[in-house]
């Protein structure tokens, strides 16, 4: 695999992948923004402008752009992340440069039709109501608001009076502040020539006009406590958050490993004590997520009411006594799964395009598998014990929503 990187004149930058095994293509553009970016009292605005991005471009109305995408059998979409907008699709190699020009329509001539933002704006309220049957999606949102400094801590479903306040006139002032070149990440992988592809994003992208846009600083995290929000479901949900290793620094891949040891499958300690030993819970798990600009580790429990206490009490127990108790044998059943789903799940086209776009935004250069695959392998049982003094999973934050709140000695939220 051979992979091109260059920079155009106007800021944008182009990552090409090619790859001889395959006959299909992917690529991915990813440009600033995002909901942390949304003015406050528009939260949700950037969910909108992502849908609308879609509804006709140039000459093609929403229906005809529609009809192009799946006429060159182009499996095309857009969306909102925290800090940033992402077209991507995938198809036969050979229709690359029509995918290409389509994309470069809806970027550089989208037509925003006032008459589709009302059905938009209807699904993403939906959507929000719908959390009220979602218990367990529920006390994530309703934990990532009290975890996290603002903006990052909004949820990605956006605020009701935001998504109410769109309208025409701050779509178009939306889209001129952030789909523009500069910061803008264009990544292609497949059965491709990359000087064929460069000359290309060239001809269509290369007059493309605008400044760049400053993404808002992850501030200080709030202290941390125990929230409870009551609620009348047959359930109890648990969640529980603390900061860890961020993306790509020392000691990442033994907070990856970490987690999986803990919660990452029905082998985890989690899964063993809390569902099987002790048939506590209906689901749980434990999880590492990762920016340049912070790392989490996360823990759910889903339960009854009954044994709630019992289940938190556990969770935080198995989380306590991982410290000085890994064995050789968990790290190296986690060591492979960790690289079958790092490394086995990015041979394809859609995965390589999406990873090399991350690995270029996090880290302004990209990763090969091989580098991958040496630090997963350089992970020692020290190493994991090392990562765990230097990130102790006390203090946390815990909330749980039910009926009534557990108890939760303070030490344990740092009080």
């Amino acid at each position: 695999m051979t992979i091109e990187q260059t920079q155009l004149a106007n800021g944008l930058s182009v990552i090409v992948e090619e790859m001889e095994h395959v006959e299909s293509v992917s690529y991915d553009l990813v440009l600033p923004g995002g909901f942390i970016s949304d003015v406050p009292g528009q939260v949700g605005a950037s969910l909108v402008l992502s849908e609308l991005i879609g509804k006709g471009a140039g000459a093609l109305d929403s229906r005809a752009l529609s009809e192009a995408f799946d006429g060159a059998g182009i499996r095309h979409g857009e969306g909102t992340g925290m800090d940033r907008y992402t077209l991507s699709g995938s198809l036969v190699s050979s229709k690359l440069e029509r995918a290409l020009e389509l994309v470069s329509s809806m970027v550089l001539a989208p037509r925003l039709p006032e008459e589709d933002i009302a059905p938009i704006q209807s699904i993403l309220l939906q959507d929000i109501e719908a959390l009220k049957d979602s218990p367990a999606r529920r006390s994530m949102v309703e934990l990532t608001k009290r975890f996290y400094p603002a903006p990052y801590n909004r949820s990605s479903l956006g605020e009701v009076e935001g998504i109410r306040a769109v309208d025409r006139a701050l779509m178009a002032q939306m889209h001129k502040k952030f789909f523009n070149p500069k910061g803008a990440i264009l990544s292609i992988a497949g059965k491709v020539s990359a000087t064929q592809v460069i000359k290309v994003v060239e001809e269509l992208l290369g007059d493309w006009k605008g400044g760049g846009v400053e993404l808002p600083e992850f501030g200080i995290r709030p202290g941390h406590d125990y929230y409870h929000i009551p609620d009348e479901s047959a359930q109890m949900q648990i969640v529980m958050a603390m900061p860890s290793v961020r993306f790509s620094e020392d000691l990442y891949y033994e907070g990856k490993i970490a987690a999986s040891i803990l919660g990452a499958s029905m082998f985890g300690r989690l899964f063993v004590e809390v569902r099987e030993k002790r048939g506590l819970c209906y689901s749980v798990y434990a999880r590492h997520g990762a920016t340049n600009r912070y790392g989490t580790m996360t823990a759910y429990v889903g339960t009854t009411p009954e044994r709630a206490q019992e289940s938190l009490d556990v969770l935080v127990g198995e989380f306590q006594r991982l410290h000085g108790t890994i064995t050789q044998d968990e790290l190296s059943r986690c060591r492979t799964n960790l690289k079958a789903s790092l490394i086995m799940g990015e041979e394809s086209p859609g995965a390589r395009a999406g990873s090399n776009a991350t690995d270029w935004w996090l880290l302004r250069r990209i990763r090969t598998l091989a580098e991958i695959n040496e630090a997963i392998d350089r992970v020692s049982v020290s190493g994991l014990n090392e990562f765990l003094e230097c990130y102790p999973f006390q203090p946390c934050s815990i909330l749980t929503l039910g009926r009534a709140p557990l108890s939760v000695a303070p030490s344990i939220v740092g009080k």
